[in-house]
Order: C-alpha cells, then sequence, then structure tokens
C-alpha cells in the first residue's frame, strides 16, 4: 500500500514542485528587478488571490474526486467548471468595486488604480483551479506535468523578457492574464473531448451541499495562515510590508509533498476507518508521517541555521531584514510533516475541524495583534506559528479520541522523529561551523547545502536513518 501511495504523491509532487520552483523564480527576479513600492504591489495582489483561491481549490478539487467516479461524471464535471467561471466573473466584479476599500486596508495606494489590470488574470485563474485535480482523476500524469512545465515557463519567459526590456508591473499582470486566458482556453477544449462539456447547472445543487461545509471550514483556516500579512499591512509602509512580506514565506515545497500525500493516502484512511480497522489506520499515518518527515525534518534544520544566506541569495541584501522573520516562519516545518485537517475529515470529523479553525483564527488575531505591539514587526509572525501549533496539537488530540484505543506513539513514530531530528541538526551544525570560513555568501550558501545533503543522503543510504 505503502510503496503505492509514495509513488502516486511522487508523480503529484514532481509536477507541484516545477509550478512553486517556478513561482518562487519569478518572485526572486521581480523583487530584483522592481522598487520595493512595485514589488509589494505584485506580492499584495498575490496576497488576496493567495487567500481566496485555496479555499475554492481546495472545495472544489474535492468534489472532482468525490464526484469524478460516480454515474454520470460528465455531468458533475461540467457542472462544477460553469459554476467556478460564474463564481470567478462575480468575484473579479466584487473586488473590482471594492478596490478602493482594498487599498485602504493594504494601505497602498498604488492598489485601487492597478487592479484592473490584474483583474482578468483572476477571471480566467478561478475555473482552472480544478484542472490538476482532473487530470490526478484520470491518471494523466504526464499531461499534469507537461501543461504545468509550459505555464511555468510561460511565466519566467514574461517576467525576463520584462526585465531585460525593463518593462514595468504593468507588463507583468498583462502577460500573467494571456496565461491564464491560455490555460482556461485549453481547459474548455480538454473538457469537451473528455467530459462532453455542457454549460449547464444540472447537478449544482449536490455540488454546492458538498462543497459548502468544506468551504467554511477551510475560509478561517485561509484567513489565518494570512492574517499576520494583513496586520503588518494595516500598520506599516509598504516598503516595510515587502521587508515582511519576503520573510513570511513558508517554503512551498513542504506543505506541497505533504499534501500530495494527503491527496492519495486519505481517501484510504476513510475505508479503513469505516471497516473499523483503526489498527491499519494508526500504521497508514504512520507510514506517512516517516515518508514526509524524512525531507522536512534536514529541510527545516538547514534553514535553521542557514535562514540569513537563504534570503540575501535567494531575494538580494537590500532583503537581508527578511531573515529575522523566515527563521520564524521555518519553525512550521515541523508541524507540517501531517496535514491534520483532511484526516479528520476522513473520519467524519468536519465539525471539530471547523470549530478548531476558528478557534485559530481568533487566536492567531488577538496574538498579533499583541504581540505586535511587544515585540513589533516579528510579533504577527511568533502568533501565527503559535496559533499553529496550538491548532495542530488540538486536531491530533480529537484524531486520538475518534481512534479510540490508538496512542500518540502508534500515530507517532516518536524515536525515528528524533533520530532524523538529531541527526539533521548535528549536521547543519557542522555545516554551519565550516560555513564561517567561507565569506562570500552565495559560496557559503551553496556550499554548505551541497556538504549538507551529501552527509544527510550518505548516512540514509547506509540505513543510519532507517526508511523501512
Amino acid at each position: 500500500m505503502l510503496d503505492s501511495i509514495v509513488k502516486k504523491a511522487s508523480l503529484i509532487s514532481l509536477s507541484r514542485i516545477i509550478n512553486l520552483t517556478g513561482l518562487l523564480i519569478v518572485t526572486i527576479i521581480l523583487a530584483r528587478h522592481f522598487s520595493k513600492s512595485e514589488f509589494a504591489l505584485y506580492d499584495q495582489i498575490w496576497l488576496i488571490l493567495n487567500t481566496i483561491t485555496p479555499l475554492i481549490s481546495f472545495a472544489f478539487s474535492s468534489a472532482v474526486y468525490f464526484f469524478g467516479v460516480k454515474e454520470k461524471s460528465n455531468n458533475y464535471i461540467t457542472t462544477i467548471f460553469s459554476f467556478l467561471t460564474l463564481l470567478g466573473f462575480a468575484l473579479t466584479i466584487l473586488l473590482y468595486l471594492l478596490r478602493f476599500e482594498i487599498g485602504k486596508i493594504l494601505n497602498n495606494a498604488l492598489f485601487p488604480e492597478n487592479f484592473f489590470y490584474f483583474a482578468l488574470f483572476f477571471l480566467f485563474s478561478i475555473p482552472t483551479l480544478i484542472l490538476d485535480s482532473i487530470f490526478i482523476l484520470r491518471n494523466e500524469f504526464k499531461k499534469l506535468f507537461l501543461v504545468t512545465l509550459i505555464t511555468v515557463m510561460l511565466y519566467i519567459i514574461a517576467v525576463l523578457f520584462s526585465t531585460f526590456f525593463s518593462k514595468g508591473i504593468l507588463f507583468i499582470f498583462a502577460c500573467l492574464s494571456a496565461i491564464a486566458i491560455l490555460r482556461f482556453i485549453y481547459m474548455i477544449g480538454f473538457l469537451r473531448k473528455n467530459f462532453n462539456l455542457n454549460l449547464t447547472n444540472s447537478r449544482l445543487k449536490e455540488v454546492l451541499t458538498y462543497t459548502s461545509p468544506l468551504i467554511l471550514g477551510h475560509i478561517s483556516a485561509i484567513l489565518s495562515r494570512q492574517i499576520d500579512k494583513f496586520i503588518i499591512a494595516s500598520n506599516f509602509a509598504p516598503e516595510i510590508y515587502a521587508i515582511y512580506g519576503v520573510g513570511a514565506k513558508e517554503l512551498p515545497v513542504v506543505p506541497l509533498i505533504t499534501s500530495s500525500f494527503a491527496s492519495v493516502s486519505f481517501p484510504e484512511i476513510s475505508k479503513l476507518y469505516d471497516a473499523g480497522k483503526k489498527t491499519d489506520v494508526a500504521k497508514l499515518i504512520s507510514d506517512v508521517i516517516k515518508s514526509t518527515a524524512v525531507f522536512v525534518l534536514p529541510v527545516f534544520s538547514y534553514l535553521l541555521f542557514f535562514s540569513n544566506e537563504f534570503i540575501v541569495v535567494l531575494f538580494s541584501p537590500k532583503y537581508a531584514e527578511s531573515a529575522e522573520i523566515f527563521r520564524i516562519y521555518i519553525f512550521f516545518l515541523p508541524v507540517r510533516i501531517l496535514l491534520y485537517s483532511p484526516i479528520l475529515s476522513a473520519l467524519g470529523k468536519q465539525k471539530i475541524y471547523m470549530f478548531i479553525s476558528l478557534i485559530d483564527l481568533a487566536l492567531n488575531f488577538i496574538l498579533g495583534l499583541s504581540l505586535l505591539k511587544v515585540i513589533g514587526l516579528k510579533g504577527p509572525a511568533v502568533a501565527v506559528v503559535l496559533s499553529t501549533y496550538i491548532e495542530t496539537s488540538l486536531m491530533l488530540y480529537f484524531i486520538l479520541r475518534t481512534l479510540s484505543g490508538i496512542k500518540l506513539w502508534d500515530i507517532f513514530p516518536v524515536k525515528f522523529l528524533i533520530l532524523v531530528l538529531a541527526i539533521s541538526l548535528s549536521i547543519a551544525s557542522f555545516c554551519y561551523l565550516i560555513g564561517k570560513f567561507i565569506y562570500d555568501v552565495n559560496l557559503r550558501f551553496l556550499s554548505t547545502g551541497l556538504l549538507f545533503s551529501v552527509v544527510y543522503f550518505a548516512l540514509i543510504k547506509r540505513r543510519v536513518i532507517p526508511l523501512g
């Protein structure tokens, strides 16, 4: 079972890594090319997009998996697509009408006059949020890979063209919109070929009945992950927000990998739980944790020592101050070895997930404002990490309570986790000492990163870190 899950998750992860790597490269280039005020505008528009679209993607991608295996799945898939097209139009109009209010919230006078140029990207991106899920549903991983690769390459080409010919931010917005339109046109053709596309809402009631609880539960979780940035945006100038925004980023490849495992393993958890096989559920969760921790914990350990180098090398010395924020944010990584909310959903505890998410949102907001006054710019970052650990502890408590008779150590391979973390921290400490003798920051980051990787994977090969 685990081998099959790992293989499928690896294929999904590869495509997602390509996508996020491309977006990271684009961000790095633009951070160097734009002024801080222009980059703040670019990042804040993505902030809005990344606040809204994940909850839509989460709910309707789940609907694709759920309804895509039923009879008349064509009707369900095309209903979802047509509804998302209408939803994208409605949300774009709403944001345009509220652009001045949003600009005030973000403390950015450039936002209202520039949102129009980004609107088409937003409009045509919403319906294509389920494209990857449809590829996964049909086991068309090659198409998933190719479409992702082409999209990323178009992003990078547009940014390189912009920097080479000294184009401004409006050119970037125009290019993003053009790429979104191309994806939308491709998706229409794909649906016509494979699902007999018929833009009707014949199954809309069933789809919305399924997705509404998921959306409500996910809204508070998404807001909680972004609320620290809104607090900073409303209390500081755009230039300060740019410093915070560069540092306040989770390393995207980590949640990407854990979410890939979630997409293929958690339906199996639901089946095992319904069959009363709680021990098998615990074993599967433990195996998933081992598979993710062997990657996540060494990344955490290395970046704990080399946060400064990571920020300076990727975003240039003008964002060196962002390293303090980033060092706080990397403490997200240890809890990212597992996604807890889908497990609660698989166990039929969606209401508990919703309740915990609301607690997390309120706690994050209160802590963020309080710590902002106490420790300044770092306060909201500390708050979002602390609230996440509390949220995770609560979800884990209810998972164990639901799996009555299962203990914490049945789910968490504690000895394995301690071993991996201890070894990773030891290697990172050794690399840090070696790095003291390398004065060029780029060379220090690359050489210590290579040294860390070589030593770590050598220990895996010698089975000092047992993988199975």
